[in-house]
C-alpha cells in the first residue's frame, strides 16, 4: 500500500460515485468526497478518529471529505476464524463536494461533522435516507429510465437535509487550504515510509524534511492515523514478513531482515503481540489455514459487487426489511 489516499473516479455519473462493497477489512484511507456508509448486513465496524461504529444493518454513518476511516469485518465462523464468506456488505454514496457547485457554491469548501446519523435524526427520518440511498444505488447500478436524472434528484434533495441537520461549516478558502497542506504532508510521510520500511527510518530524519519539530510530527500522524508512528512502521514490516513467510524455503532470519527488523526478536515480540503465536507457528498454522493474511490489521481485503450482485443485494435488504419504495416512482 504505497498511499493511503483514495481518488475516488466518477466515471459513470460526474461527481457521484456508488458502490456496494463486501469487506473483511479496509485498511485507514481517506479521500475528498464525502462518504455516506449504510450497512446492508450485520458484522461489520466503521472507525473513524474519534469513534468506533459497530453497524447493524440499516445504520447510516456520515464520513466528512479528508476524515481518515477504515472498515473490518467482526464475523466469525464456528471454529473462530474468518470465513471470509459473511463478511459484511456495504452500501457506500461517495459525492464530491464539486457535486451541484454552480447552484450551491459554499458546497466546495463545506465541511461536516462526521457521525453516525442516529445523532441527529429519529427514526421516521432515518427511514427515508435509508429509502434515498437505497433508491439511489437502484438508479446507479439498474440504468433504467432517465437514472442520471433520478439519481441527481434524490441525493440534491438528501444532500439538503444533511445541510440543514448535521453540524457543518463553510471553511473560508484560507482554512480550507491549510487542511488541504496539512493532509498532503501527512502523505509525503507515509509515501516515505511505505517506500522505506525496509531499511532504517528515524522520524528525526521525516521531521527535518517537512520542516516541524519531532513532537509536532508525532502528534499530527497519531492523531490522523489513531496509532504511533513506529506503530505504523511495524505493521509495514510485519506485513511485509508474512508476505515473505509464504516462501517456506526462506529462512526467519532472512524473513525478518528483509522486512526491516534490525533484530529478529523484535519481529518475534510484534507477531507474539499481533498473532499470540511465534512466527515458525504462524508459518505452521497458515499452511494449515488457521491464519489468513486479514489477520493482519493493515491488510486489505475487500470486494466490489458488480453491478447485478449490487442490485441483488439492494433488493434483498428491501424485501427482508419490508421496506415500501413506493415514493420512488414519482422521483
Amino acid at each position: 500500500m504505497k498511499s493511503q489516499f483514495e481518488l475516488v473516479n466518477h466515471l459513470q455519473i460526474k461527481h457521484v460515485k456508488v458502490i456496494v462493497n463486501q469487506i473483511s477489512h479496509r485498511p485507514p484511507h481517506v479521500h475528498s468526497d464525502f462518504e455516506l456508509t449504510m450497512a446492508l448486513t450485520d458484522g461489520g465496524v466503521l472507525e473513524t478518529r474519534a469513534a468506533r461504529h459497530i453497524m447493524n444493518p440499516g445504520d447510516i454513518i456520515f464520513i466528512n471529505s479528508y476524515e481518515n476511516h477504515s472498515y473490518y469485518s467482526v464475523k466469525e465462523d464456528e471454529d473462530g476464524k474468518d470465513d471470509g464468506k459473511s463478511d459484511p456488505i456495504f452500501l457506500i454514496v461517495q459525492i464530491s463536494y464539486h457535486f451541484l457547485m454552480d447552484y450551491f457554491p459554499p458546497i466546495r469548501n463545506t465541511f461536516f461533522k462526521t457521525c453516525d446519523l442516529k445523532e441527529f435524526f429519529d427514526e421516521r427520518e432515518l427511514h427515508l435516507i435509508r429509502r434515498l440511498l437505497l433508491a439511489s444505488g437502484r438508479d446507479y447500478f439498474n440504468h433504467e429510465g432517465y437514472y442520471q436524472l433520478r439519481l441527481v434528484t434524490k441525493l440534491s434533495y438528501l444532500l439538503r437535509i444533511l445541510l440543514l441537520n448535521v453540524p457543518n461549516k463553510v471553511l473560508k478558502d484560507e482554512e480550507k487550504e491549510k487542511v488541504k497542506r496539512r493532509f498532503e504532508r501527512i502523505q509525503r510521510v507515509v509515501s516515505y515510509i511505505d517506500e522505506n520500511y525496509s531499511g532504517k527510518i528515524r522520524l528525526e530524519e521525516i521531521a527535518q524534511k517537512e520542516g516541524i519539530t519531532i513532537p509536532h510530527l508525532s502528534h499530527i500522524f497519531s492523531e490522523y492515523f489513531g496509532i504511533s508512528f513506529q506503530e505504523y512502521v511495524n505493521l509495514k514490516r510485519l506485513e511485509k514478513a508474512v508476505l515473505l513467510m509464504q516462501d517456506e524455503r526462506k529462512p526467519l532470519i532472512n524473513v525478518a531482515f528483509e522486512s526491516g527488523f534490525s533484530d529478529p526478536k523484535y519481529m518475534n515480540q510484534l507477531f507474539k503481540k499481533n498473532f499470540n503465536c511465534k512466527p515458525r507457528q504462524y508459518r505452521t498454522q497458515a499452511r494449515n489455514h488457521i491464519h489468513n493474511l486479514a489477520s493482519l490489521p493493515i491488510t486489505q481485503k475487500e470486494r466490489l459487487l458488480p453491478d447485478d450482485l449490487a442490485s441483488r443485494e439492494i433488493e434483498d435488504y428491501i424485501r427482508r426489511n419490508g421496506i415500501s419504495m413506493e415514493f420512488d416512482r414519482l422521483l
